[in-house]
């Protein structure tokens, strides 16, 4: 598409006011290793889960028989490959602010600013849409088949409320966590469900403590492969008001390090909690690290651009970003899911 610039054909003096960029969230599930990645990921290539039971028998001296069970299951890896292209002009700046840092000559219509400060910004914006797509993404497939459920109260059913906060989702080309989580493999999803509310500073610390009880004890064992618990962006905020309450009913519920609200870290009972693009604020999903999954062919992809002229005899520019993504739950029956 062509470029929308609203300029200023009339400079006075060199000293310009730096570009303001745009405010955008960075994609934190990426740089901070909230998930597990696996790079390299082609089409067709096996996730096993495995499990086995034991059964203690009383000793006999004869030949026993067989007790206890050997569970091995695949899933294929489905990637979905994506791509973002604009294409520009940049004679539509030349009369604006940018034209300042263009070489001599009509021939000279790039400007490093520009190239710098305004398509630099291409790149992270990508990157953070793929952590969207993989956190919220959903298919009009997906909301079918979730339609067709039958909610109910009890455990191994979908609520009402989910049902209807899914069906207003709006579908795209994947399926992210939040939705694999609800309905996965041909089915509802296998989580351990904590029927939801709405969230506000008065009360998250008693539904992030519904959540943390449902964990089961055995996710929290490992050090090394930690339970995260992902929450809607929104509830950071309600974190701190709740922890800054005034009155004779305050209590320090999250232990929170840090002093600088955007890279600070958030804990209750030694959980961390994260704050990700959910699709709803409604929502939250626990689960060890090692079992939520971003698969790809490389991540280094969803930062990668390639620019450069759609013809050698023309002057418009092209931006292309191409990356591949598969989200997958293993051991979604330990997974918790608040609002579900």
């Amino acid at each position: 598409m062509a470029i929308s610039y609203t300029g200023q054909t009339t400079i006075y003096g060199p000293n310009l006011v730096p570009v303001l960029r745009e405010i955008f969230f960075e994609n934190q599930t990426i740089s901070s290793g909230w998930v597990t990645f696996n790079d390299d990921m082609k089409a067709g290539t096996l996730i096993t889960n495995a499990s086995i039971s034991v059964t203690a028998q009383a000793y006999t001296g004869a030949a026993l028989s067989s007790s206890g069970t050997i569970s091995v299951t695949d899933r294929a890896v489905t990637l979905t490959k994506l791509e973002y292209k604009q294409t520009f002009l940049d004679e539509a700046i030349r009369a604006g602010r940018f034209n300042q840092s263009m070489a001599k000559g009509a021939w000279n219509i790039e400007s490093n600013e520009f190239n710098t400060k305004v398509l630099g910004m291409y790149a992270p914006k990508v990157s953070a849409d793929a952590e969207a797509l993989f956190w919220g993404g959903v298919t009009n497939a997906q909301q079918v088949l979730v339609a067709a459920l039958i909610p109910g109260a009890g455990q191994g059913s979908i609520t009402a409320a989910a049902q209807t906060a899914f069906a207003a989702l709006t579908p795209g080309l994947v399926d992210g966590i939040f939705s694999k989580a609800f309905h996965d493999n041909g089915a509802i999803g296998a989580y351990l469900k904590v029927t939801g509310t709405t969230v506000t500073a008065a009360n998250i610390a008693a539904e992030v403590a519904k959540i943390f009880a449902k964990i089961p004890a055995k996710c929290m064992q490992d050090p090394n492969d930690p339970v995260i618990i992902y929450c809607p962006r929104a509830w950071k905020q309600l974190v701190y008001n709740a922890n800054n309450a005034v009155g004779a009913a305050q209590q320090i519920n999250f232990t929170i390090t840090g002093s600088d609200f955007g890279t600070s870290k958030v804990y209750y009972n030694g959980v961390e909690m994260v704050f990700v693009p959910v699709p709803s604020d409604l929502w939250a999903y626990a689960n060890n690290v090692s079992r939520v999954m971003w698969n790809t062919d490389s991540k280094d992809d969803v930062s990668k651009v390639e620019i450069g002229k759609t013809a050698n005899d023309g002057d418009t520019r092209y931006l292309r970003a191409i990356y591949t993504i598969h989200t997958h739950i293993a051991d979604a029956a330990n997974g918790v899911l608040y609002g579900g």
